[in-house]
């Protein structure tokens, strides 16, 4: 099926109407607690239909978190080609992340989101199923549908159980090291990352 190509005007309508509505929900739900928040209030308040509204997001949630499906872009495949000189751990967390990253859409304040996920369950739950997805999407491209492991990228394990355990003990990596010091994973990403995979070696050399 062939990619749909939308025009730089079209494509900057639409980001500009998606994060309308993230600060729309966001604002609503920091005002008056995200369960009292409608889908129906947020679309007037982002001056759009309800009906657009499911065109952007899938739930009231996700708009108020600013969730955007994971993907595996051409940047992101590249960086992962270039990182041939890491270890495999290293160089798939840093894949993990990149993917995880491309959920959070524009003009997210990553702050404020984890304020309003800690006094609520259940954006803290989706947030979780948010990074599991990006996990899955990483195995999904390029592990388990597609006829070469690894897109033929060497330096990594051809068989799918391995290709699948090395995709696991990265996202564990990267949710160590978010853990940690959430305020400066981003900003200090590759230390973070060689910190908990030290750790996660200190602790297998004991323990396995």
């Amino acid at each position: 099926m062939q990619s749909l190509v939308v025009s730089p005007l079209v494509a900057e309508r639409q980001r500009q109407t998606w994060t309308a509505i993230h600060h729309a929900a966001a604002s609503a739900a920091l005002e008056s607690g995200p369960d009292a928040v409608t889908v129906a209030q947020i679309a007037a308040e982002a001056g759009i239909s309800p009906r657009t509204f499911f065109n952007y997001f899938e739930s009231k949630e996700d708009a108020i978190i600013g969730v955007r499906p994971p993907s595996v872009s051409e940047e992101t495949l590249a960086a992962f080609r270039e990182n041939a000189g890491m270890t495999p751990v290293l160089r798939v967390s840093h894949l993990v992340a990149d993917v995880a990253a491309s959920t959070i859409g524009p003009g997210v304040d990553l702050v404020q989101r984890r304020r309003l996920a800690a006094a609520t369950p259940r954006l803290r739950t989706r947030l979780t199923q948010v990074f599991t997805d990006s996990r899955k999407h990483v195995a999904a491209r390029l592990v388990e549908d597609v006829d070469t492991p690894w897109l033929g990228i060497e330096r990594l394990p051809t068989d799918l159980h391995e290709s699948r355990a090395l995709i696991l003990l990265a996202g564990a990596v990267v949710t160590l090291a978010w853990t940690t010091d959430p305020d400066h994973f981003n900003t200090h990403r590759a230390a973070a990352l060689e910190t908990a995979i030290a750790t996660f070696r200190k602790v297998t050399s004991t323990t396995l």
